[in-house]
């Protein structure tokens, strides 16, 4: 059963996005976990991570490797969780190329530009405010997609649908106009 979308409704629905707590609790592990115990970790923070793909993470070297060939640091869980959030619109070669400059050797984490924490701080707080400020369009948004469904004669009993289907399309186109404008910040700042 689908229900009603209208501004408000929407409104909620960004703000529950924007209050969504997405940081990884690290504040009271030890400095050296397996990879089974970050594989727990990560379960106990209801993000799904395999061995296999945190080996992949090091062999592609989009994240360092463990430190004496077995042990991963805060640093580590806070790259994984940055990876997990970067990888669901772009491709580990992306992300690899993007965090490259700031990364002077990618098998350590103590010459980084920017620590790693900070990254992800930084990246949290960047996520808000776009959320914010997509919010803040959002009233206009739904206000050109009712005189769009109106133009093109969408009746009152399929509004609903069709609503959600024109907000969910122009989110979607977003998120691909911006990930052609990281494409070329990559190739003409980056790369």
């Amino acid at each position: 059963m689908s229900t009603t979308i209208d501004k408000e409704s929407l409104l909620k629905l960004v703000d529950s996005i924007i209050d969504k707590d997405d940081q990884v609790k690290i504040a009271t592990l030890s400095d050296e976990l397996t990879i089974s115990q970050v594989v727990k970790f990560f379960e106990r923070q209801g993000r799904s991570f395999t061995k296999t793909m945190i080996q992949n993470y090091v062999r592609v070297g989009v994240l360092p490797p463990p430190v004496d060939k077995r042990y991963y640091t805060k640093n580590h869980l806070v790259l994984l969780t940055l990876i997990d959030n970067l990888k669901t619109i772009y491709s580990l070669e992306e992300i690899k190329t993007v965090l490259g400059p700031i990364r002077n050797n990618t098998d350590i984490f103590e010459d980084d530009i920017i620590e790693t924490t900070d990254i992800y701080k930084n990246y949290l707080e960047m996520r808000k405010s776009a959320l914010g400020r997509w919010k803040e369009s959002l009233p206009a948004l739904f206000d050109k997609v009712g005189e769009l469904l109106a133009e093109d004669g969408v009746t009152e009993s399929e509004k609903n649908t069709a609503t959600a289907f024109m907000i969910a399309l122009t989110v979607m186109a977003e998120t691909i106009a911006m990930k052609d404008v990281v494409t070329e910040i990559i190739n003409q700042y980056i790369e």
